[in-house]
Parts: C-alpha cells; sequence; structure tokens
C-alpha cells in the first residue's frame, strides 16, 4: 500500500513538473515572439519613412515595372552625368531608359531589415465618384465599375445594380433610395442579413476605408476579398467563384480617373477592351501611350524583421503628394494599417496566373 501511495505521488509530481515545464516553453515562446514582432514593427516603421523618401522627393515621372511596383525618375539625379549618364550625341536619336528600382528587399537596418513596394493608388477605380459623370475611356465610372464586377465573377442580372446603387446611396447626401439601391429603412430591416447584430443607418457620405464597404447591401466578403480569402464565408462548393474587387478599387484620393499606365490588367482590360492587349505588350517592353506617368497618391507596403526572427510585421498606408503650395512639402496619410495581415498583398493583380485562377488566395 505504502508503494502504491509513493508511486501515486512521484507521477503526480511527474505530471506537474511536465505540465510546468511546458507552460514555461510557451510563455517563453509567447515573449519571444512578443519581442521580435515590436522589433520588426519598429523596423517597418523606418522601412515607411525609408520609402517616403522616394515619393516625397522631386520626381519628373513615374514608371512600373512588370510585377507593378513604381519607380520615379528624376532627371536632376538620372540624367546626372556624375551618375553615369551619357548624353546623347547631336542629331542622335534620344531613347529613354527607366533606370532599375533602388534596393527594396532585405534593407539592412541595426539588427534586422525591411522589404517594401510602391504601388500606384491612381491605377485604381475610385469608387467614391460613381455619381461623377466624367467619363474613362469613353464609359461613366458608374459602367466602368460594372463591368469590373462581372469581370470579377458577379453573375449578370439585378446583383451588380443592386450593389452599384447601394454604394451611390451609401455615398449621396440624400434619403431617397435608387431603383435597386438602399437607404437606411432597408439598413434597419435588414441589418441581421448583414451579419450584425443591431441596426445602423445609411452614411451618406463618402466611404473612408475599403472594408466598410461590407456594411452597403450587395457587397460580401467573397465579392470584395475574392472565394478563396480566408475572409470569405459563403458556401465553399458554390459554382460562383470571385476573383475579388480588392486590388482594383479605392476609396483613397481625389482622382476621378484611372492611371491606364499604372492599372492592373484586368482593370486595363475593363477600360479599353480593344486597346488593352497593345497596352499590357508595350508595358512589358517598357513603353507606354502617355508622354509621361504621373501620380501623386500612392500605396506602400513594409515588412520589418530582426535577422534571426521567425516573425515579420507588415504596414501598409496609402499617402498622397502634397504640392509645396499646399503644405510646404512632404505628404499626407489617407490610411494606415500597421498591424496588416500580408506583405505584397495587393501586387497579386500583377500577376495572371494568380488573379485568373484562385483570385487572392490566402487572404
Amino acid at each position: 500500500m505504502a508503494l502504491l501511495l509513493v508511486l501515486f505521488v512521484v507521477s503526480l509530481l511527474t505530471i506537474i513538473a511536465a505540465e510546468f515545464a511546458f507552460t514555461t516553453r510557451l510563455e517563453i515562446a509567447n515573449a519571444r515572439n512578443f519581442k521580435e514582432d515590436i522589433e520588426g514593427y519598429y523596423y517597418a516603421q523606418a522601412g515607411f519613412q525609408y520609402a517616403m523618401t522616394e515619393i516625397i522627393g522631386k520626381y519628373d515621372e513615374i514608371y512600373l515595372t512588370g510585377d507593378g511596383q513604381v519607380g520615379f525618375y528624376r532627371k536632376w539625379f538620372h540624367e546626372d552625368p556624375e551618375n553615369g549618364y551619357v548624353p546623347p550625341a547631336e542629331g542622335e536619336e534620344v531613347e529613354k531608359t527607366m533606370p532599375p528600382l533602388p534596393a527594396r528587399d532585405g534593407v539592412p537596418i541595426g539588427n534586422g531589415k525591411f522589404d517594401y513596394v510602391d504601388s500606384d493608388e491612381e491605377g485604381r477605380l475610385n469608387i467614391n465618384y460613381l455619381n461623377s459623370r466624367l467619363k474613362i475611356q469613353g464609359k461613366t465610372i458608374r459602367d466602368v465599375f460594372r463591368d469590373l464586377l462581372l469581370e470579377t465573377g458577379v453573375p449578370e442580372g439585378d446583383d451588380p445594380d443592386i450593389i452599384i446603387d447601394s454604394i451611390m446611396d451609401w455615398i449621396d447626401k440624400g434619403d431617397e433610395h435608387r431603383l435597386n439601391g438602399a437607404e437606411t429603412d432597408w439598413y434597419e430591416a435588414n441589418y441581421k442579413e448583414k451579419g450584425f447584430t443591431s441596426a445602423y443607418s445609411c452614411k451618406n457620405a463618402k466611404l473612408d476605408t475599403i472594408d466598410e464597404l461590407l456594411l452597403i447591401r450587395g457587397i460580401t466578403p467573397e465579392i470584395l476579398y475574392g472565394s478563396d480569402s480566408l475572409y470569405a464565408s459563403g458556401d465553399p462548393d458554390s459554382d460562383v467563384k470571385y476573383k475579388g474587387l480588392l486590388p482594383y478599387i479605392t476609396v483613397y484620393g481625389y482622382h476621378r480617373k484611372v492611371n491606364l499606365g499604372t492599372a492592373p490588367p484586368l482593370l486595363v482590360k475593363v477600360l479599353d477592351p480593344e486597346g488593352a492587349e497593345d497596352r499590357l505588350d508595350k508595358r512589358a517592353e517598357g513603353e507606354t501611350d502617355e508622354k509621361r506617368l504621373m501620380s501623386r497618391t500612392f500605396r506602400i507596403e513594409v515588412r520589418g524583421y530582426s535577422n534571426a526572427a521567425d516573425v515579420e510585421h507588415v504596414i501598409t498606408a496609402v499617402v498622397r503628394r502634397s504640392q509645396r503650395r499646399e503644405s510646404g512639402g512632404g505628404a499626407e496619410i489617407y490610411y494606415w494599417n500597421d498591424n496588416a495581415l500580408a506583405f505584397g498583398r495587393d501586387l497579386y493583380s500583377f500577376q495572371e496566373d494568380v488573379f485568373t485562377e484562385s483570385g487572392l488566395s490566402g487572404f
């Protein structure tokens, strides 16, 4: 009996010791991950400031790389003989070649590194101006958005018109709903259908963030992010597959037209069906139909991490370069997310094999 009691006590102490050891290891791992995340955050902050220097510095035009990143051409630097520029001989035809991007991957800082990408926010369709009568390539912004909805998987029928009219009702100042739209009375009656626990009112003002679209009638996570997104909540076996609107639209900035020289391929095809192939072929060869590409609104994605860490921290921001007469230089931050889920997500729209087959897979 005494032996059994001893064995029971020893077994109990062993279990307690094992549990204590496991808990200690878990707490140490959590503390290490927290420390590495904090370090990554500040490395990413440094990377954001580094990326901002490209945007706020004087540039004469922008150019696009094959993966959708934006570079900045500066005559005062890139055409300076001290920097290796060889001026053309008299009478020689000038063929401008854009310089390679500065190092944006693995930029060292302290005991860590950061990566960053710059993309053109004005290469996206600004849906805050759906009510505008301005035309892009001969089509109203409403018509462009409708075609984009169809291209990203929204079935033909009432759904595109419900989405468009509801967005227009959300951003206009009136209380009368359009034919297929929705005002406060609809949201008060159907808030549970949208997945909310309490009623809410129609905003009657411009969208502040892209995610705000999920409040609007007709918009689902699948339509916004894609059927393969982590946010998708619909039937995974459904025959309807959405590519996701996210990489093609914006609510940031004042631009009403789309910069065709920097727009994702799918949006180029929507805007210019007949000329899209030629435009994209020229883009692949470093050429453009525009005399020069310009933009003032950019998206910055930064990833910071320490050299020996398994944890990284991602920051996503949208900034608009200020003209000197407005604010003395610098840039305004329109959107800031210092806890973004993934790095490089918004460049997926420039990878044809990815966005045509599976949308924003993994996001």
